[in-house]
């Protein structure tokens, strides 16, 4: 068994006890208040059964479920709720008609609150347990079960303080008591329900999230732009649906890299089941330049046959520079690599390279010219962030002369 299916399992047992124990006590004493927290043990029960048929179900998968059937246990989560309101309402009928009819009394006050007092040292343990095993393992029913059970914890601490009232001479604190516990378990039935109909109609997962996942992805030197990032909640789980424009031109390549990229936002973020990347080509809006670079000085080479990288820049229309990124460009320095890096250059989709050549009449350039790369030969320059203000430059003179 998994952890989560253990949890359940040792709650279904202490609420059984519990609410066996319960409903004793509210037959031989006659207390509204203590039958209704016994017939919230006995919901406790069917709850926690259901949760561990869902925990166990969730994983499950087949032809007509091959993403598995972990919606189960939001599900299960939303029948919870739906449980809890049938149950505060039966309750509260009774306790408005024992109002209105007069109470019956209440008899043997001590073993009232002895049997409560045991009663909520078990319900805030279980609360507690099943609200840290809930979050760890990010299980949706488990922590909805765990609610369920610290409203549980402080309405029967209520029915303790209303026997004591009642033993000293307040008429009517029974069923006063036990309206007070049906709003609670009112409140926290609309609250268990929301949450389990937020999943299975597809809402967005938490946008920090989303948040953080961009971020991860921006941080990748494979990754050129995060067009979009979309999520959702199934049963523990979380599912990611992520369009963006890679660095890698090749298309062919995008199954390694998506693999590579799922697993690293699985291992930042928790629980998350599938990544599904929709690899885009093109590029943002801007301008992209590039300056071919020699890495073992890091300043500008002299033109595309002796570059060791790129350096791609990424600008704005105003022409400021809002990303730059190193792309190794492997080869030797005959005219056959070249022309490669042009054509690498050209699918990259570069709008201005800047080179120290001061011949650019070369093959390589011809198919930067075919491709409508605009090149700009600059000898004299040897600084690559000297380079990086040239093509700043470059650009806010463009977009001045357009407007």
């Amino acid at each position: 068994m998994r952890r989560t299916e253990r949890t359940e399992a040792i709650a279904v047992g202490v609420a059984v006890l519990m609410a066996a124990g319960m409903i004793t006590v509210a037959l031989i004493t006659h207390s509204i208040a203590i039958m209704a927290e016994g017939v919230d043990g006995v919901i406790d029960v069917v709850a926690s059964l259901s949760v561990l048929i869902g925990l166990r179900l969730s994983l499950r998968r087949s032809n007509n479920f091959p993403m598995g059937l972990y919606k189960v246990e939001n599900l299960l989560t939303t029948a919870i709720g739906i449980l809890i309101l049938i149950g505060a309402y039966d309750l509260g009928r009774e306790a408005i008609e024992r109002l209105a009819s007069g109470e019956k009394a209440t008899s043997n006050p001590w073993l009232m609150v002895g049997t409560m007092g045991v009663v909520v040292v078990l319900t805030f343990s279980i609360a507690y347990y099943k609200g840290k095993v809930g979050r760890e393992e990010n299980s949706p029913s488990l922590k909805a079960d765990g609610k369920h059970a610290w409203a549980d914890a402080w309405a029967r601490v209520a029915i303790i303080v209303g026997v004591g009232i009642q033993a000293v001479g307040v008429k009517n604190m029974d069923s006063i008591v036990a309206l007070a516990i049906v709003l609670m378990l009112f409140w926290t039935g609309v609250t268990v329900t929301v949450e389990g109909l937020k999943v299975l109609l597809d809402a967005s997962i938490e946008s920090d999230l989303l948040d953080k996942t961009r971020s991860i992805l921006e941080a990748d030197p494979r990754v050129r732009s995060v067009l979009s990032i979309e999520g959702r909640n199934s049963g523990s789980y979380r599912f990611l649906q992520v369009s963006l424009i890679p660095w890698e031109s090749d298309l062919r390549a995008t199954d390694t890299i998506a693999e590579a990229l799922a697993s690293e936002v699985k291992e930042q973020i928790e629980n998350v089941d599938h990544v599904v990347f929709d690899f885009r080509a093109g590029k943002p809006s801007g301008v992209l330049a590039a300056c071919p670079v020699d890495e073992t000085e890091e300043r500008l080479s002299q033109g595309l046959g002796t570059s060791s990288a790129l350096e791609v820049l990424e600008l704005d229309t105003a022409g400021r520079l809002y990303s730059r990124q190193r792309i190794e460009t492997p080869g030797g320095d005959s005219l056959e690599d070249e022309v490669r890096r042009a054509v690498l250059i050209s699918r990259l989709g570069v709008d201005v390279l800047l080179v120290r050549d001061a011949d650019t009449a070369g093959a390589a350039y011809q198919v930067l010219d075919a491709n409508g790369v605009e090149v700009l030969s600059r000898p004299l320059l040897r600084s690559l962030e000297d380079a990086v203000e040239e093509i700043e430059s470059r650009v806010r003179g463009v977009v001045e002369l357009s407007l």
